[in-house]
């Protein structure tokens, strides 16, 4: 197995799984985040709190997939190239992606997600989702550097 094609096959790996992390925060900053502002707070506790419970299962090997794939590309490539500079830019963008995610909304995540797995209405529920949801654009901005980044890197790799 040569160089080159474990370099194209990391840069498809990373692009398809950030393509599905990218999806869902884009879609939560678009759609979701608004629709939250015209729910009731029972209706946010529970089905955002079932979400996050899921999503918290699922999604995590597909982020560590994006990132390891882009850091493969990386290691076999190097930085001596524009696609290897943007695997890094797109690296990078992922490691902070992940760092707002775990410690700002993994947290949240968690208090909603017991509380919808207890039946528990939160009384706090509000401040809750919109402290989740102010971070969110951010977080879609960072998917976005990540894949412009990915793909731009698959197209002009040699």
């Amino acid at each position: 197995m040569n160089i080159h094609f474990i370099n194209e096959i990391s840069l498809i790996i990373a692009i398809l799984s950030t393509g599905v992390v990218y999806g869902t925060d884009v879609f939560f900053a678009f759609v979701v985040k608004k629709a939250v502002t015209k729910s009731d707070d029972s209706s946010i506790g529970d089905l955002i709190g079932w979400i996050h419970l899921i999503a918290d299962k699922r999604m995590p090997p597909i982020g560590i997939t994006s990132i390891l794939s882009s850091v493969i590309f990386i290691c076999f490539n190097g930085l001596t190239g524009t696609s290897g500079w943007l695997a890094f830019i797109a690296a990078v963008s992922l490691l902070v992606h992940l760092t707002i995610y775990l410690s700002f909304c993994k947290p949240i995540n968690s208090e909603m997600s017991l509380a919808a797995k207890s039946g528990i209405k939160l009384p706090n529920i509000r401040v809750l989702q919109n402290k989740w949801d102010s971070v969110i654009s951010v977080r879609a901005i960072l998917l976005t550097a990540a894949m412009t980044s990915l793909l731009i890197s698959i197209v002009i790799y040699p």
